[in-house]
C-alpha cells in the first residue's frame, strides 16, 4: 500500500468534442494554469493536479450551468474494516451541494458496502432513489461476495452506459481475475464505442487495471482477485482504441489518505480516485454542458 502525502490538489479538465480530439491532451507541454479563471471555450483544457503535465490557457471565470452532473465515487463505504455506509462527509456534501436545476447522477466505483448483505445494499439503494436522478455502478470485490447474490436483490445489473451531450460513459465490471470485463461485456464496449459518435469515452472501473502503462507508480487499495500479469497496453481489448479520447476513472484507491492521482498518455487520461473517511477524500464531478464539459476533483473536507 503507498500513502500519498502531498498537498490537496484541486483538479479542472474542461474538455470540448473539437479540442479534446486535436492533439489530445499536449502530453509533452508543461503545465501552466492560472486557477482563479476559467472559461467555457470551444478549444480550452483545463487541468490543474500535481501528477499531469499539460499546458493549459490562462482564462476568465466560467458561467453555465450543466445539464447533468455525475459524481464519481470509489470506496464509497469508507474507512477501511468500520464502514456500513457512506460517511458523513460524502452525504453531508451531497445534502448541501445537489444542483436542482441539473439532473444528477452518481457513479459509485466499486467497494460501495462493507459487506455484501440485503441490509448494505437496500440503504445504498434507498439513498440513490431519494437523491439521483440516475446511477452507474462498476462492482468491486466487496460487492461480489456470494456471486452478486445479494447485490442483484436491489440493482439489475453490473453493466452501465449512457450517452450525454459530449461524451459516452460506461460503466462496467472489472470484478475478475484479470482485472478486465468478461468477453461478454468487452463485446458491449467494443460495440457502444464503434457506434456512437462521441469522440470522448469516459471509463469507469474498481479495478486500476492500467497500473502497468501507468509504470506502476501507484498502488491500488488491494490486489484482490488478481492472479495474472496486467497489460502494458490497458485498452488493448478495445477496438477503436486509437480512435477515441478515453478518460478512464478507477476507484480503488484512496482508502489509506491517498491523494488523487492522474497521468496522461496518448489519448488516455487515467485517474485514480477514491474516499476512505480521511481528511484527503476527493471526488471526481463530471459537468456535462451543451457543448462542452469540466471533470472536476472536489475535496470533501474543503466542500462541508
Amino acid at each position: 500500500m503507498v500513502i500519498r502525502k502531498n498537498i490537496f490538489t484541486k483538479i479542472i479538465l474542461f474538455a470540448t468534442l473539437f479540442n479534446f480530439c486535436f492533439g489530445g491532451f499536449f502530453e509533452d507541454s508543461e503545465l501552466e494554469i492560472n486557477t482563479n479563471s476559467f472559461i467555457f471555450n470551444d478549444d480550452t483544457i483545463l487541468l490543474e493536479i500535481d501528477n499531469c503535465n499539460i499546458s493549459s490557457p490562462k482564462t476568465s471565470d466560467r458561467e453555465a450551468r450543466a445539464n447533468n452532473e455525475v459524481y464519481v465515487v470509489g470506496h464509497a463505504y469508507g474507512k477501511p474494516g468500520e464502514g456500513n455506509f457512506f460517511p458523513t462527509n460524502l452525504t453531508s456534501f451531497f445534502d448541501l451541494n445537489l444542483t436542482k436545476n441539473s439532473k444528477n447522477y452518481i457513479a459509485l466505483n466499486g467497494d460501495f458496502v462493507r459487506i455484501a448483505n440485503n441490509q448494505s445494499f437496500d440503504k445504498v439503494k434507498n439513498y440513490i432513489d431519494q437523491n439521483f436522478d440516475g446511477y452507474f455502478i462498476s462492482v468491486g470485490n466487496h460487492e461480489i461476495a456470494n456471486n452478486l447474490e445479494y447485490y442483484y436483490n436491489f440493482f439489475d445489473r453490473d453493466f452501465f452506459y449512457q450517452e450525454f451531450n459530449n461524451f459516452l460513459l460506461i460503466s462496467a465490471n472489472f470484478s475478475n481475475n484479470d482485472w478486465l470485463p468478461s468477453e461478454k461485456q468487452i463485446a458491449q464496449i467494443n460495440q457502444l464505442i464503434e457506434n456512437t459518435n462521441k469522440k470522448n469515452i469516459i471509463l469507469l472501473s474498481h479495478q486500476i487495471f492500467w497500473i502497468e502503462e501507468t509504470d506502476n507508480e501507484i498502488k491500488p487499495n488491494s490486489d484482490d482477485l488478481l492472479n495474472t500479469s496486467l497489460e502494458a497496453d490497458s485498452l488493448g481489448w478495445i477496438k477503436s482504441a486509437k480512435n477515441k479520447n478515453f478518460i478512464i476513472i478507477s476507484g480503488d484507491y484512496g482508502a489509506w489518505g491517498d491523494t488523487t492521482y492522474c497521468k496522461i498518455k496518448d489519448n488516455k487520461l487515467f485517474i485514480a480516485n477514491g474516499i476512505g473517511n480521511s481528511p484527503n477524500d476527493s471526488i471526481i464531478k463530471i459537468h456535462d454542458y451543451e457543448k462542452s464539459f469540466l471533470i472536476e476533483e472536489i475535496n470533501l473536507a474543503k466542500e462541508n
